[in-house]
């Protein structure tokens, strides 16, 4: 299996758009790993995790071919997570030859795969209201996710368990993905767990857990992790017998304003057993 990282910030991505402090700032000078966009990943060979605005531009910048996604597993419809409004651009009518003559024009002259889009209400909610009308014409079909029931996808199994993170009055969902034998955990704009939502993570033993870091070596926050949450996590699933031997426990999901640049933090959160993911990593495990 094989993760690749299309981005790691947080929603004022990194550095902040219109923030000149001292993080900000040195990002833009080191440029490399010290730019994060905002969070998305792509499971090969065909899945995304989170579709926020500039996923088209961080997929040709790591060759990552999101144009063949089957599968997009949003988190919550928060704009840096997901932005709907792209699925605009999958239409195309049935009746058009291909090639297409040069008198008609259209977003699309090609095949695409079809795409099932998982989310919760929300997603649903905001994907329908975008193109509910052309979901056909676009070759999509939307899916709302019932928290803790298994769903098969091809050859991926998921459950989605609620976030401690609002997202109009429901929850951001953190999905428990395997496929190939494998099991991961992806957490983002997760909160600390709530209750019965590590009840369900408990039951699983992990190759790979990536959760959020948002506020760094900052604020503690109810609805966000920052670094020692992490590091309280970290200890909780070593304590319950939930990482496999080896198994990578990932940072992502950044905010500029508590976290140095990466070349400065990574150093620090791995003394602790965290990597810190960047822009354009990849992860087999």
């Amino acid at each position: 299996m094989k993760l690749t990282f299309l981005g790691t910030s947080a929603g004022e991505q990194y550095p902040g758009f219109w923030c000149r402090c001292e993080y900000c700032d040195k990002a833009r000078q080191l440029g490399g790993r010290n730019l994060r966009k905002n969070s998305c990943a792509w499971l090969d060979p065909d899945t995304l995790i989170d579709f926020p605005p500039e996923i088209f531009m961080q997929a040709e910048r790591f060759g990552i071919p999101v144009v063949d996604a089957r599968t997009i597993l949003i988190t919550h419809s928060h704009q840096d997570h997901f932005y709907p409004n792209l699925f605009h651009w999958r239409a195309m009518r049935p009746d058009i030859p291909l090639p297409p003559p040069h008198t008609i024009g259209g977003p699309r002259f090609s095949p695409v795969v079809p795409l099932r889009v998982y989310g919760n209400q929300q997603v649903c909610d905001a994907v329908l209201a975008r193109v509910g009308d052309r979901l056909e014409l676009c070759a999509m079909e939307v899916h709302q996710v019932e928290p803790f029931r298994e769903i098969e996808e091809g050859a991926m199994r998921f459950v989605a368990v609620p976030g401690n993170h609002a997202d109009g009055d429901g929850h951001a969902l953190t999905y428990i993905i395997q496929r190939e034998g494998k099991t991961f955990l992806y957490a983002l704009d997760t909160g600390w767990f709530l209750p019965e939502s590590y009840a369900e993570i408990a039951r699983h033993r992990y190759d790979l857990v990536v959760i959020e870091g948002t506020f760094g070596f900052g604020v503690d926050s109810e609805q966000h992790m920052n670094f020692r949450k992490l590091e309280e996590v970290r200890r909780l699933f070593e304590k319950d017998g939930l990482l496999k031997p080896g198994a990578p426990f990932v940072a992502s999901h950044i905010c500029p304003h508590f976290t140095p640049v990466h070349d400065e933090a990574a150093p620090l959160v791995a003394e602790k057993g965290i990597t810190l993911a960047y822009d354009g990593m990849t992860v087999e495990f």
